[in-house]
């Protein structure tokens, strides 16, 4: 009976941790969107999960809060543990119980959201307010110029915002926002596709073409990284700078 027991305990703990690691992004996102949704109605319009068509492919933007005082891009992390990063790295950290991993810069992820909006409303980058928010699980060890913070201050720094620098009418911003979303299921899909890809490709050096090995390599204007498999397989993945990085 005790096996039987110990069976069930570690199977609905598998399950647990199964689904947790699909939804917990989702389960952040709709905490950030509960308290945002206490900004007083009549001055802040909330959109929720918002995918737009860019040229490098879709981009899925959890927040945005459009209001006379700014365009506020809110990306959302709900992670556990320490979280280490510079502001300029391409790489931050999460320390969990001494377990170290790595995940995208989320100052920049979320710097292309503003781009593809500003492209899409045709409004100044300089209207435009990052916000990254992580969870209150979570302590973060680094202090940044941009707004980096917890779930349970974002509306007070929204609400510190008080000179009107947005002259269009949200109501329309919002309305184009909405035009533009790309909400089918098959494009969401495809865009979950692409972002495995650019993590296998950022994080384990995998070539998203064939599946061989980016290695670095140098070139006329400094180092890249290529794929092992050249010159069957041409990939080359953005430059970026690699100070501890042989090349081969």
């Amino acid at each position: 009976m005790e096996i039987y027991l110990i069976a069930i305990i570690f199977i609905l703990l598998f399950f647990y941790n199964y689904f947790y690691r699909r939804i917990k992004g989702k389960i952040g996102e709709y905490i950030v969107s509960f308290i945002l949704n206490r900004l007083p109605k009549e001055k802040y319009i909330i959109i929720n999960d918002i995918m737009l068509n860019t040229e490098n492919g879709t981009t899925q933007i959890d927040h945005i809060v459009l209001s006379k005082y700014g365009i506020f891009v809110i990306e959302t992390k709900n992670y556990k543990g320490w979280i280490y990063g510079d502001e300029y790295a391409d790489k931050w950290t999460q320390n969990l119980f001494g377990r170290k991993y790595q995940f995208m810069n989320p100052i920049k992820q979320n710097y292309k959201h503003v781009k593809a909006l500003e492209k899409l409303l045709s409004i100044e980058e300089n209207k435009f307010i990052t916000i990254v928010v992580f969870s209150l699980t979570s302590t973060l060890k680094n202090t940044y110029k941009s707004i980096v913070t917890y779930t349970i201050s974002i509306n007070k720094h929204i609400k510190r915002y008080k000179d009107e620098i947005i002259v269009e009418d949200i109501n329309e911003l919002k309305n184009q926002i909405l035009l533009a979303n790309v909400n089918t299921k098959e494009t969401r899909k495809i865009h979950v596709i692409n972002i495995k890809k650019k993590i296998d490709e950022y994080e384990h050096n995998i070539c998203p073409k064939c599946g061989g090995t980016l290695i670095a390599k140098k070139g006329r204007f400094g180092y890249f990284k290529g794929c092992s498999n050249y010159p069957n397989c041409t990939y080359i993945s953005k430059k970026i700078k690699y100070s501890n990085y042989k090349a081969n």
